[in-house]
């Protein structure tokens, strides 16, 4: 309907002379309007593509297809001399195309080696980097804490054993038995014993190392003894026990110089008369 329009406002039987120069002319114009619309607008697009931006502006980039000259040429097969061809070498032509290859150091480097090897290698740098800052700063902030905690330690244990501090000592010995008899309330008397020994035990090692030592070593003497004892007594056997030696901090300390005595007489001088 439309091509059909416009065809019909342009039939007309006398041409403008001030536009065209002849009949010719203007009936020229009406065939070419009376094409298909899709002709003609693809015509005017062209035209107005090569005026404003030229003819090769692409607007979409294109990629073409290598021809088939420029492909890399495949190794043959191996051949009998009366196979071969004739106006073709396709060996020779595969062994310059090899040394060609050769020729170029880039040649057998992949093409994602190229372009994403050194920034993955960058990225795995920094990160290893970045982790080895963050180990070194943590290995610092662990090394201070314990050499705090230590240091601490060492105040603890050194108030805890001072000689000035007794009465405290004391309490500490006495709370840490009340803590082990509340412990082991509510299931027996052994129950309640043994924690209460054990929480004096715990904080006698703390306030008072050297007597919670002797007070421990002489306690299991006994109770070794008492039981052995007990066992022989039952079952009419005659096992001993070796006696204690006392530690070498707990032997009185022997003078090295001689004490002075009566000497001999006959080393004595004599008065001459």
């Amino acid at each position: 309907m439309q091509k059909a329009y416009i065809v019909a406002s342009l039939n007309v039987p006398e041409y403008n002379r001030e536009i065209f120069e002849s009949n010719v002319e203007a009936n020229t114009l009406k065939t070419i309007c009376q094409g298909d619309l899709y002709v003609v607008g693809n015509l005017w697009i062209q035209a107005l593509r090569s005026v404003l931006v030229g003819a090769n502006f692409s607007l979409f980039p294109t990629v073409k297809a290598a021809k088939p000259g420029d492909a890399a040429p495949e190794k043959p097969p191996p051949m009998k001399y009366k196979d071969l061809p004739i106006y073709e070498s396709p060996h020779y032509e595969y062994k310059d195309y090899v040394e060609d290859k050769k020729k170029n150091p880039r040649a057998n480097i992949k093409l994602m080696h190229q372009y994403l090897y050194p920034k993955v290698r960058s990225v795995r740098k920094e990160w290893t980097e970045s982790i080895l800052e963050l180990k070194k700063d943590f290995g610092e902030i662990m090394s201070d804490a314990c050499a705090h905690l230590n240091k601490k330690k060492k105040e603890f244990k050194k108030y805890m054993r001072d000689s000035e501090n007794v009465a405290v000592r004391q309490a500490v010995v006495a709370l840490g038995s009340v803590t082990g008899y509340y412990a082991g309330s509510g299931r027996g008397i052994p129950r309640r014993l043994f924690y209460t020994s054990l929480g004096a035990l715990a904080a006698g090692a703390l306030c008072f190392p050297k007597e919670t030592d002797e007070i421990f070593r002489e306690v299991s003497y006994r109770a070794a003894k008492s039981v052995l004892a007990l066992y022989n007594t039952t079952c009419g056997k005659n096992i001993t026990m070796r006696e204690r030696i006392p530690c070498p901090r707990d032997m009185p300390q022997i003078s090295a110089t001689r004490p002075p005595g009566n000497k001999c007489p006959h080393n004595t001088p004599v008065n001459a008369k």
